[in-house]
């Protein structure tokens, strides 16, 4: 209508043309006589905003067929991205369940405060032939006959004497392959199951801390005779792995773990020793081809008391993360042992003592986070030659100088002052506080 109409006055164009040719002349727009022409002016060419995308109405303007393959990826997109944040899909439970060997839950208790070897020798036997393995299944080659009144076949073929008249007891390891674990539940098997395992686990632990019941060897020895669901025998291959493992869990208070016991000391193997916690696995994270473990993670949670020297018998290792707990005492030096190990990560915790010259010994240590600690004394120098001439190129510990951090390194990446606070030697303090402030 303006266009049309107003626009024949040729005072109505000379506003017009002053409005929009000089920006800053709202005050004149409102106090002329000729404002609601302006208003109406800046109303009719004023530039359409442009529509919202709206995600529906593209949707619903899509080909039947796009419609599909859209659904179908948002669908698969929503899946995995709550899988990820609730941890959601397969139960655990029933995972471990897959995974669980299942062993006699009747088996007797054995008295680990008794002298294993005396009560083994007080157990009556007949010399027999060595017995075939239960495994062939051939019931020809089973004497029952041999057996006393009240023992199993499985306990006779377990038992036998030795026939050099020394007095030692010849055990069949045989009857105690996995697959015929189940049958094993007399008194007298059980007991030699004992005493292998405990000969066997007095090669790398004290047989004082091995029968201290409050020591954490001694409680995971008692768990694995008579606890552990899955009764391995002395001569499986994950024996000392898994007794490794349940003494750290001993060791650092492991119920008491903020996130739980992350399915530590369960029936299963321990590489299913692990849990997501917030989508992130924790425990033990990797096992490797062979289901030897080879990464622990145990950041913030909770772990109280110390390292048992038992971790250096997992021999796989490649990280060890127990960053930011609880842990004391003296760094253990059978982690020297480990010539797999990468990463250790043992900084935000209350270790003292002195730095164990046998981390030298890992020639594959890349990464070595000792900061935070209370530990004392200088590093030592077969860890500086790591440092300067292997592959150890990140060494932090508390070596600033400061009362908090009396440790003496003249190889180390970072210096932290005991409170977290971390810089390069080469840097002043002096000079960042002048920047800072």
């Amino acid at each position: 209508f303006f266009l049309t109409k107003s626009f024949n006055n040729r005072s109505h164009r000379i506003v017009f043309k002053y409005v929009y040719s000089n920006q800053e002349t709202l005050a004149f727009q409102h106090n002329s006589p000729f404002s609601p022409f302006n208003t109406r002016i800046g109303t009719m060419m004023r530039k359409p905003k442009p529509r919202s995308f709206n995600p529906l109405f593209a949707f619903a303007a899509m080909p039947a067929r796009k419609k599909l393959v859209c659904l179908t990826t948002f669908l698969l997109v929503s899946a995995v991205t709550i899988n990820n944040l609730f941890d959601m899909g397969i139960p655990e439970d029933d995972i471990y369940d897959a995974n669980h060997l299942n062993r006699a839950q009747n088996r007797p208790q054995v008295d680990l405060t008794l002298e294993l070897k005396d009560e083994v020798k007080k157990i009556e036997k007949k010399p027999k032939e060595k017995p075939a393995s239960v495994r062939t299944g051939d019931a020809s080659k089973k004497n029952t006959s041999d057996t006393e009144d009240g023992e199993s076949d499985a306990e006779s073929d377990a038992e036998t004497t030795d026939e050099t008249g020394d007095g030692s007891i010849y055990f069949d390891d045989t009857a105690y392959d996995d697959d015929d674990m189940d049958d094993i539940i007399s008194d007298s098997a059980a007991l030699l199951r004992a005493y292998d395992i405990e000969e066997k686990l007095e090669q790398i632990s004290d047989s004082d801390a091995l029968h201290d019941w409050t020591a954490p060897q001694g409680r995971a020895f008692q768990w694995i005779v008579n606890e552990d669901a899955r009764m391995v025998h002395a001569e499986d291959p994950y024996l000392i792995q898994r007794y490794a493992l349940a003494a750290i869990f001993f060791a650092t208070n492991g119920k008491s773990w903020h996130n739980g016991d992350l399915h530590w000391l369960s029936g299963v193997h321990e590489c299913f020793w692990t849990k997501k916690v917030k989508g992130r696995p924790m425990g033990v994270v990797e096992c490797n081809d062979d289901r030897r473990v080879t990464y622990i993670e145990l950041v913030e949670n909770n772990l109280q008391g110390s390292l048992p020297k038992e971790i250096g018998w997992l021999d796989h290792l490649i990280s060890l993360d127990l960053q930011e707990n609880r842990l004391t005492g003296t760094i253990p030096t059978t982690l020297g042992n480990i010539p797999s190990l990468k990463n250790l990560f043992i900084n935000s915790n209350s270790f003292y003592g002195t730095v164990p010259s046998q981390l030298g010994n890992l020639a594959n240590l890349t990464l070595l986070l000792l900061d935070t600690n209370e530990l004392t004394g200088t590093i030592p120098d077969e860890i500086c030659t790591l440092k300067n001439h292997s592959h150890l190129y990140s060494l932090w510990v508390d070596c600033d100088g400061s009362p908090k951090s009396p440790v003496e390194c003249n190889c180390c990446s970072m210096c932290c002052d005991g409170l977290g606070y971390c810089m390069s030697p080469t840097d002043s303090y002096a000079d960042l506080d002048d920047e800072l402030f």
